[in-house]
């Protein structure tokens, strides 16, 4: 309850401040797009109360709020001259440089604010009790989850970290970011993120491809080789998807199951179900093929099928095409965003991403991110209404 109403606050004193610092050339940009995102929101909803009676609106409105989170914040970066990308990278770079003495005293304890009755938070950190994870994973290595609140959340976001990184050195290349990288990796390895790892997987292989033109034939074969022996004698990586698709081979259709292919095959009813519309945020409607689930939150495996399911396919569909128009604006190749998009399908599998201001950032990035870099003069309005003249920089 009180992360949301500091949530709210937040948003609410951002907008407002966004108010001063808005400019007429990116005003005319997101425009289009925002009452576009917004309209297309409604008419789902609209037809989903129609056709499935139940609709719920403050679900509705605070998601809503979410994207005018994620978009002040791009407008503040705007007016400051920060670039998103860059800010990001090194961002989740020093989150993971933190995260590593809290993690190496996880391993004897946990400690800090009560959140869950396995972790507590430090909120720099989120801490595990050992114990649990030997309990779970028979592993008594308790992994990193930085300041998330998971270690797959972790690894996501350090995973787009590296996505962001091919895309400003336009190709899966280290660049200028070699200290970043570094404490990444050290990060995304001791999150031990099957996601994350398989992700990373592919990096290094299409690094190898767009770096050693030819050393390919033989540095490949040798990364291939060691890839997969990492894949198939790690227990978190091929014992936990084995185990995870036998689970869901059994299950029938009104099982339950979080894990991502579990939550997966859950979510297939429902999008066939409500392909076009979704079925909403309504416990009633999002789950009425099982009706043993009483919460919205549900500790929902796939953050793909999951939003699909909600908010229908061409919402999802849309974002996907946003994301593809920034990472080509970006980066300027078709394998280099290919590959980026590819990579964060991936992440998507394994956490609900596209609940929070980061990813959802994406359906106004290829609008406003050109003008962030931009060095043109800006007008704002609400300073020269104040001043009775235009205020131009």
């Amino acid at each position: 309850e009180y992360s949301n109403i500091l949530l709210v606050g937040y948003t609410v004193l951002l907008l407002v401040y966004t108010l001063f610092i808005i400019d007429v050339q990116t005003i005319k940009k997101v425009l289009g797009i925002l009452t576009g995102l917004i309209a297309f929101i409604f008419i789902i909803v609209f037809f989903q109360k129609i056709i499935l009676g139940f609709v719920t609106y403050p679900g509705v409105f605070g998601y809503i709020a979410t994207m005018l989170l994620s978009l002040t914040t791009l407008f503040f970066y705007s007016y400051e001259k920060i670039d998103f990308i860059d800010t990001y990278i090194k961002s989740l770079a020093f989150i993971a440089v933190v995260s590593i003495p809290f993690w190496i005293l996880n391993q004897f304890s946990y400690y800090g604010l009560d959140m869950h009755s396995v972790k507590k938070s430090l909120i720099i950190y989120t801490s595990f009790d050992p114990t649990y994870s030997l309990r779970l994973t028979g592993n008594a290595l308790v992994r990193n989850s930085g300041c998330f609140w998971e270690p797959g959340a972790f690894a996501g976001y350090l995973v787009l970290a590296l996505v962001f990184v091919a895309l400003k050195n336009l190709k899966f290349q280290v660049g200028p970011y070699k200290k970043e990288i570094l404490f990444i990796l050290i990060g995304l390895f001791t999150s031990q993120s099957t996601t994350g790892y398989i992700a990373f997987m592919i990096i290094v292989v299409i690094h190898t491809l767009q770096t050693y033109r030819m050393g390919r034939i033989v540095i490949l074969p040798i990364i291939v080789l060691m890839l997969s022996l990492a894949y198939f004698n790690l227990n978190f990586m091929r014992e936990k998807i084995d185990s995870q698709l036998i689970r869901t081979e059994q299950m029938n259709e009104n099982d339950i199951d979080s894990n991502r292919f579990g939550a997966l095959k859950m979510d297939l009813q429902y999008i066939k179900a409500q392909p076009l519309i979704g079925n909403g945020w309504d416990v009633r409607t999002r789950y009425r093929f099982h009706r043993q689930v009483k919460d919205i939150n549900i500790g929902h495996g796939n953050g793909m099928s999951n939003i699909m399911a909600i908010w229908g396919v061409p919402f999802f569909l849309f974002w996907l095409f946003c994301v593809y128009k920034f990472a080509r604006q970006v980066s300027r190749s078709f394998v280099t965003t290919s590959v980026a998009l590819l990579i964060i399908i991936l992440i998507l599998q394994g956490e609900q991403f596209l609940y929070y201001p980061i990813f959802l950032s994406f359906f106004f990035l290829p609008f406003i991110y050109q003008d962030i870099l931009s060095d043109k003069s800006k007008v704002y309005i609400v300073k020269s209404f104040f001043s009775n003249k235009y205020y131009t920089y």
